[in-house]
């Protein structure tokens, strides 16, 4: 849409520069140098959108999870995603963090992930684990889930922070994901943790 409105405004001024061609000098000047500011302005804002495209697709849009059919992410209303879920393979529990100040965590169980959520109802974390039932249907937008290999983890989240034998770890501002691989170099957890996330 801007792209078609910025060459509108170009043919515009090239059309009314066309026009006034009895002018002097200094108008023809005028108008190729609002064309040409128009041209720079219009290669900026391509810019931006470039830039906004590929922070679409940064660890934040990685990160989000897909179970039941259900697209959410950590920073997203609990409740409203717990409700859209259905059942849970054992009944949510609180308990208190080791924060000073901190209020209760929730906890949500479904098969092979766990979802905690604030005092205030804000998704916290996301923890894909089969500690509290078995399950490997919950996946990331780009397909990282229980049992996915480390290469398969490196494509759906990108270029890891950190990386040794025991797992790997990205970051982006408040926003961590760490996952632990077993000796099969498949992942065994997958923690998605935004810090910014007020307990």
């Amino acid at each position: 849409m801007k792209k078609k409105f910025l060459c509108t405004v170009v043919c515009s001024v090239a059309l009314a520069a066309a026009l006034c061609g009895c002018g002097d000098k200094k108008d023809d000047t005028t108008a190729a140098t609002t064309a040409a500011s128009v041209t720079e302005a219009s290669a900026d804002t391509e810019a931006a959108d470039t830039e906004a495209q590929s922070a679409a697709t940064g660890l934040a849009a990685a990160s989000k999870v897909v179970l039941n059919g259900v697209t959410f992410g950590v920073g997203e209303k609990a409740s409203d995603v717990v409700a859209k879920l259905g059942d849970q393979i054992k009944p949510s529990e609180k308990s208190q963090p080791c924060i000073p100040g901190a209020g209760e965590i929730t906890h949500y169980y479904y098969a092979g992930l766990c979802i905690d959520a604030s005092q205030y109802d804000v998704i916290s974390s996301i923890h894909f684990t089969n500690d509290f039932g078995e399950g490997y249907d919950a996946k990331t937008v780009n397909g990282a889930g229980l049992g996915s290999t480390v290469d398969e983890i490196k494509a759906a989240f990108g270029t890891p922070e950190t990386e040794d034998e025991y797992g790997l770890s990205f970051k982006d501002g408040d926003l961590n994901v760490s996952v632990i691989i077993k000796d099969d170099q498949t992942a065994m957890t997958i923690n998605i943790e935004d810090m910014s996330v007020e307990l």
